[in-house]
């Protein structure tokens, strides 16, 4: 049995759609079949009890228009089975609604795949339109995401579960444009923009999980670009197959720039040698000295003015008070209390 464990991960739309392209009257057969019928069979607590077996049955042979009719309602149910689950208000898990989109996925590629009247590709138009325009908008498998590489910055075992196989799942899908521009965005993985990766902490950070390890099949080079600064260059590794994209002829046009994240990282500086540690300190301490000399000699007038004044004042009181005490008077000063001093 096709089980997930700690050293194996069953990635469910590869166990479904082993091949990118199939011919009838065999869409499916042998071991192929035989796994595909296990993973729906594991996967049936998640995704429910459609019946996607029994489809897989029929597609070991549609070598007749009645094969082929029933074979179309019964994929029809499927997909339409697993898209009221995907509306369940208590459907949440983000891990439960990818495998949703992964069997209508795969559902929706067999129904168009077994169809006589359907253009050239329409089979893998269906699974990258659903994957581009279904499961980029759930907001609960992107959220995920996005927490986990980029808010929390920690990992669990039900975000590496879901992160792994969005992973797996990119890989088939895209290959290594993986990085192409989508509606004017880049994206790591669904979830993780290539904007929110802007340091060598950052990439290292997001390269060093596990799980992207595993199944991330990312390369990183780093080039010198100067004697000041390094560029690091991220991009998808090649695939042993071909993706779904390549082999529909979806892939974009983009230049290589395109297909890669590019940090610009400024190298850290040299350890100074002692003369040039001792003419940075002179120079820090010449510096806080003439700043010092040039603040006191803009403003030299003032604190000269009123030094002379609040010396001058202070004389006369003193002339006043000698006076006062030779003729036994009083001397009254004006004060912002009110009140007067006397002087004997």
């Amino acid at each position: 049995m096709l089980r997930r464990t700690p050293l194996c991960h069953v990635h469910l739309f590869t166990a479904l759609v082993p091949v990118n392209s199939v011919k009838a009257p065999q869409l499916v057969s042998g071991e192929h079949l035989e796994t595909a019928k296990k993973a729906v069979m594991e996967a049936e607590p998640l995704i429910g009890r459609a019946p996607l077996e029994t489809a897989f049955d029929l597609l070991a042979d549609i070598s007749n228009f009645h094969k082929q009719r029933e074979l179309d309602r019964v994929l029809e149910e499927c997909i339409t089975s697993y898209r009221a689950e995907l509306y369940k208000p208590l459907v949440t898990d983000p891990f439960q609604r990818l495998q949703l989109h992964e069997a209508i996925m795969a559902a929706g590629y067999y129904q168009r795949s077994s169809r006589t009247s359907v253009l050239k590709g329409e089979s893998v138009r269906f699974v990258l339109h659903h994957y581009n325009f279904d499961v980029r908008r759930d907001t609960s498998i992107t959220r995920t995401v996005h927490n986990t590489l980029y808010e929390s910055r920690t990992s669990t075992s039900e975000s590496d579960k879901l992160l792994g196989d969005l992973l797996l799942l990119e890989r088939r899908l895209f290959g290594r444009m993986r990085f192409a521009p989508t509606s004017g965005r880049q994206w790591f993985v669904l979830g993780l923009s290539l904007d929110d990766i802007k340091t060598e902490a950052d990439v290292h950070r997001v390269l060093d999980i596990p799980v992207v390890k595993e199944h991330g099949n990312f390369e990183m080079r780093e080039e010198d670009s100067g004697k000041l600064w390094k560029k690091i260059i991220v991009f998808p590794g090649p695939e042993p197959i071909s993706s779904f994209s390549e082999d529909g002829d979806f892939a974009m046009s983009v230049s290589e720039k395109d297909l890669r994240l590019e940090c610009r990282i400024q190298k850290p500086a040299p350890p100074m040698e002692f003369w040039d540690r001792v003419k940075d300190t002179l120079l820090r301490y010449w510096v806080i000295w003439f700043s010092l000399w040039i603040m006191f000699f803009m403003v030299d007038e003032e604190i000269i003015t009123v030094t002379a004044l609040i010396f001058l004042k202070w004389r006369q009181t003193r002339i006043l008070e000698e006076e006062a005490q030779k003729t036994g008077g009083k001397v009254y000063i004006a004060s912002a209390s009110g009140r007067s001093r006397d002087s004997l």
